[in-house]
């Protein structure tokens, strides 16, 4: 079954600004064919996989353009009877995503999930190789005599 953009547009809860602009920097809603372009199932599910992430976590749509393409691909690959009970790990980084069993997190519908151990092995590296840590890096400790207590008005 195919979808008109105003069918797409009332389901996933965008209005037409927002699609114009969606258009410009989504590959695939610039994909459209013709005067009259559709768009399939899988496109409606990446869409609000894509407005999920723009209006809850608060990613701007821009953002999210390099990693769009891979998101629309994993949506459309399989009918969404089949991604029942699944979801989608994105890597930001890599431009990329892949299902995962739902069953395999912990309850929740939105998850941010970034690694660990790149930030702990630069953190690492930084501090190791820093006679003193740079204002930049760190933030500096606020002396205590400058410190808001209870009570205190700004």
């Amino acid at each position: 079954m195919h979808y008109t953009p105003g069918q797409l547009r009332n389901t996933v809860g965008l209005s037409k600004e927002a699609f114009r602009h969606w258009k410009k920097v989504v590959p695939a809603f610039a994909n459209g064919k013709g005067h009259a372009p559709s768009f399939s199932s899988g496109d409606v599910l990446a869409s609000a996989v894509l407005r999920r992430l723009t209006e809850t976590v608060g990613v701007r749509i821009s953002h999210l353009s390099e990693v769009a393409p891979a998101i629309f691909e994993v949506c459309n690959d399989s009918a969404l009877g089949e991604l029942r009970n699944k979801s989608l790990v994105i890597d930001l980084e890599k431009s990329s995503c892949v299902l995962v069993s739902s069953s395999t997190l912990s309850a929740g519908e939105l998850f941010v999930v970034c690694a660990l151990t790149p930030l702990i092995e630069a953190l690492e590296f930084d501090l190791l190789n820093s006679s003193a840590p740079s204002s930049t890096k760190v933030g500096r400790a606020i002396p205590e005599s400058r410190r808001l207590r209870k009570g205190d008005r700004l």
